[in-house]
Formats: C-alpha cells, sequence, structure tokens
C-alpha cells in the first residue's frame, strides 16, 4: 500500500496531518520532500479557475 499525506516534524517526531490506519509500532519507509510555493499554488489553483478575469484585474486597479 501506497499513501502520500503531509506531516509536520515537532521535537524530533514525524506527526501525521491526518489520519492514518496504522497498527502501533508498524515499520514504515517515509520519502521527506519540503513543500514549496509550487505544491500551495497547485494545491489551490482549482478554487480559481471560474474567477472572471475582468473582475481580478478591477479588483487590482481599484486597490492601486
Amino acid at each position: 500500500m501506497t499513501k502520500v499525506i503531509e506531516v509536520v516534524y515537532e521535537n524530533g517526531v514525524f506527526k501525521p496531518l491526518e489520519k492514518v490506519n496504522l497498527k502501533e509500532g508498524e515499520i514504515l519507509k517515509i520519502k521527506i520532500e519540503k513543500s514549496g510555493l509550487h505544491d500551495i499554488i497547485k494545491k489551490y489553483r482549482k478554487y480559481f479557475e471560474d474567477i472572471d478575469e475582468d473582475l481580478t484585474e478591477q479588483l487590482i486597479s481599484e486597490r492601486r
């Protein structure tokens, strides 16, 4: 079984940010990969797909 989850590293321990279905003491292999700006953009891109570009430009110009 392969599953990718996000974890936070605190006090020398990797803590999962979601529920994992594992038995206590189970040994796993992990791949450490830092989340960067690209990952954040990719994750939230879908929420902005339907925004009208003209409206976006108008909002930007009003804030100047």
